[in-house]
C-alpha cells in the first residue's frame, strides 16, 4: 500500500495541531514562580491572588506579573550609566541617573546612592500590585520620588563644607533614618550676634587704647533646625511607601560629586590646607630643635654636673677612707698604746713585787746579819776588819825602804825590824780599841 503526500501531512498535521494546542493550553492554565519573586495572578473567571511559592501555578488564561521580593534602587553618575548600559536591571531592580541636591550655602551636587527595599507579603502585597500594576511603576513613583526627596532634605541639614570637613557617616545615617522612619520637618532662622571685636573709631596715637567704638558689629546669621513637637520630639513626615508595609533593607551613599566651582574651591582650600600644615610642620620641627638645644644644653649641664657629682664622692669616699683609715690606725695605737701600758703596769706590778721580794730578803738578811751581830758582838766581821787592816799595814812593812848604812851597835842589828814589830803592835792595839773587839775567850 502506497501513501501519497496528502494522506501523510494529514496524519502529521493532526499530532503537530494537537501537541501546540496541549502546550498553549499548558501555558494559558499554568506558569512557574521563580525563587525570590511574588507574583500578581488574574484569571478570566475575576479571581486575584498572590502566589509567592516556589513551582508551578494555576492563571487560568489570566495574567501573571511577577514581582521581586526585594527591589533596589541605584543611582549612579552618567558616566558610569553608560558603561553599564547592557547590564541586567531586573535583577537590581532599577539603574537610574545620580540624584542631584543642594546643600546649605547653594552648593549642588550629584550623589550616587543605593537602597534595597523588601515588599510585603499577603493583603498589603495585593494592595501594592492593584495600584501600581507593576514593579516599574511602584519604582518611578513610588520609590525613586521618595528617595530623591530624602536625599535634598538630608542635604538642607548641613553645609557642604561640614560633609567635606567629616560628616560624610553623619549625611549617610541620615539618608537611612530619614528614609526609613520619616523626614524631618525644618525651618530656617535668623539669628543676630556679635561678630568678633568693636572696630575702632579713631586712631589717635596719644588716646593710647582708647579710641572709641564704630557701629553695633552685630551681624545675622541663618540657621537651619528641626521642628519640634511639644514633647521635643522633631516632627517627621512619614514616607508614603511605609504605609504599604514595605521595609528598607539598606541605604548608602557612595558618592557625592560636588560642582566644579566648588571643586576649585576644594583645591584651593587643600592648598591652603597644605599649606597650613607644612606652616605648623615647619613650626613643630622649630619647637622640636629648640627642644632639642635645650635638651642638648640639658644634657651637657647634667654631664658636667654628674661629673662634678662623681668628683665629690670620689673625693668624699676618698676623705673618708682616710678618715676610717686614720681611725683604725689611732685604734691601733691606742691598742698599742694600752697593751704597752698594760705591759708597763704589769712589769711595774712585777718589779714592785720583785723589789718587795728583794727588801723583803734584804730585810730578812739584815734581820739574820742583825741577830747575829747581836749574838756573838760582831765578832766575824770585826775579825774580818782587824785582819784587812792588818794586811794592809803588813803590805805597807813589807814595802818600806831598808837603809843601807845603819848606825848602831852590833847588839842592834835588828832593830828596823824590832821598830816595824812595836809599830804594827801598836797599830793593831788601836785598830782593836777602834773596832771595841774583845778578843777574850768568853766564859
Amino acid at each position: 500500500m502506497q501513501i501519497n503526500k496528502e494522506q501523510l501531512l494529514k496524519f502529521a498535521i493532526a499530532p503537530a495541531a494537537a501537541l501546540a494546542l496541549g502546550f498553549v493550553t499548558f501555558n494559558g492554565v499554568f506558569f512557574y514562580n521563580e525563587a525570590g519573586f511574588a507574583t500578581h495572578v488574574r484569571t478570566i473567571f475575576g479571581e486575584e491572588k498572590i502566589v509567592d511559592d516556589v513551582g508551578y501555578a494555576t492563571k487560568w488564561f489570566g495574567r501573571a506579573t511577577a514581582w521581586k521580593k526585594a527591589l533596589s534602587v541605584q543611582s549612579v553618575l552618567t558616566e558610569a550609566l553608560a558603561i553599564n548600559d547592557n547590564s541586567d536591571n531586573d535583577s537590581l531592580g532599577a539603574t537610574i541617573e545620580a540624584f542631584p541636591i543642594v546643600f546649605l550655602g547653594n552648593v549642588d551636587a550629584k550623589v550616587e546612592s543605593s537602597a534595597r527595599f523588601r515588599l510585603p507579603t499577603g493583603e498589603q502585597f495585593l494592595i501594592i500590585a492593584q495600584e501600581y500594576r507593576n514593579p516599574e511603576n511602584f519604582i518611578t513613583t513610588a520609590l525613586v520620588p521618595a528617595i530623591k526627596e530624602t536625599l535634598q532634605a538630608t542635604a538642607s541639614l548641613m553645609s557642604a563644607d561640614d560633609f567635606y570637613a567629616g560628616a560624610r557617616s553623619e549625611f549617610a545615617a541620615e539618608f537611612e533614618n530619614q528614609l526609613n522612619d520619616g523626614l524631618y520637618l525644618i525651618k530656617r532662622k535668623e539669628v543676630r550676634g556679635p561678630r568678633g571685636h568693636l572696630p575702632t573709631q579713631t586712631a589717635i596715637l596719644q588716646a593710647g587704647t582708647e579710641q572709641g567704638n564704630f557701629g553695633d558689629n552685630n551681624a545675622s546669621q541663618f540657621i537651619t533646625e528641626k521642628v519640634m513637637d511639644s514633647k521635643g520630639i522633631p516632627v517627621r513626615k512619614q514616607q508614603q511607601f511605609r504605609k504599604y508595609g514595605v521595609e528598607v533593607v539598606e541605604a548608602r551613599i557612595t558618592n557625592v560629586d560636588p560642582n566644579p566651582q566648588y571643586k576649585q574651591r576644594m583645591v584651593k582650600v587643600q592648598q591652603a590646607l597644605a599649606e597650613l600644615a607644612v606652616a605648623r610642620q615647619n613650626r613643630l620641627k622649630e619647637e622640636e630643635e629648640k627642644l632639642l638645644v635645650t635638651a642638648r644644653g640639658e644634657k651637657e649641664v647634667e654631664a658636667r654636673r654628674q661629673e662634678t657629682l662623681r668628683d665629690q664622692i670620689e673625693r668624699t669616699t676618698q676623705a673618708e677612707t682616710e678618715k676610717q683609715l686614720a681611725i683604725i690606725n689611732a685604734e691601733r695605737e691606742k691598742g698599742r698604746a694600752e697593751i704597752e701600758k698594760q705591759t708597763a703596769e704589769l712589769l711595774r706590778d712585777k718589779a714592785a713585787i720583785t723589789a718587795d721580794a728583794t727588801k723583803i730578803t734584804a730585810d730578812a738578811e739584815a734581820y739574820a746579819r742583825e741577830a747575829v751581830i747581836k749574838a756573838d758582838g760582831a765578832l766575824q766581821p770585826k775579825l774580818d776588819a782587824l785582819i784587812a787592816i792588818n794586811q794592809v799595814w803588813a803590805d805597807a812593812a813589807s814595802k818600806a825602804p831598808v837603809p843601807s848604812v845603819m848606825m848602831g851597835g852590833a847588839g842592834d842589828a835588828s832593830s828596823r825590824q824590832g821598830e816595824i814589830g812595836q809599830l804594827m803592835g801598836v797599830l793593831a792595839t788601836k785598830a782593836a780599841r777602834d773596832l771595841a773587839l774583845d778578843l777574850k775567850i768568853k766564859q
